[in-house]
């Protein structure tokens, strides 16, 4: 592999751990002894950013494993567009949140690492 896939793999991986994340506590039950919350408890319509962040990381992953029917479309483009999604939700909620757990804090590092290393990809895929 040379270093466009490298970081497109790594981008996949991460968007798809991301994903992962969102069923992890991300905040604690407090003083009134109820359960944990989940990322995907959390947000509302947890399903479109868990969709998006899959289709960016599944472009990515695809793309580095040279898929033919990819080679048209500039997918480390399109995946470092479509990847924040992640790391608004992400940092939407973290940022109005109180007693955050560990899943709060790993989805935002996968998140901020996933759209780190999509726009690396994309600025080695422009650079040829």
């Amino acid at each position: 592999f040379g270093a466009l896939e490298r970081f497109e793999i790594l981008g996949a991986v991460l968007g798809g751990l991301w994903c992962g994340a969102l069923f992890l506590p991300w905040f604690g039950a407090g003083p009134l002894g109820g359960t944990d919350v989940t990322g995907a408890e959390l947000i509302d319509s947890a399903w479109l950013p868990l969709v998006i962040v899959a289709v960016a990381s599944a472009l990515l992953l695809l793309d580095a494993l040279s898929i033919d029917g990819f080679r048209a479309l500039p997918v480390p483009a399109i995946s470092t567009f479509l990847m924040p999604v992640g790391l608004f939700y992400t940092g939407l909620f973290l940022i109005a949140g109180d007693d955050i757990l560990y899943g709060g804090w790993t989805a935002l590092g996968l998140s901020g690492a996933a759209v780190l290393f999509s726009a690396i990809a994309w600025i080695t895929d422009r650079r040829g």
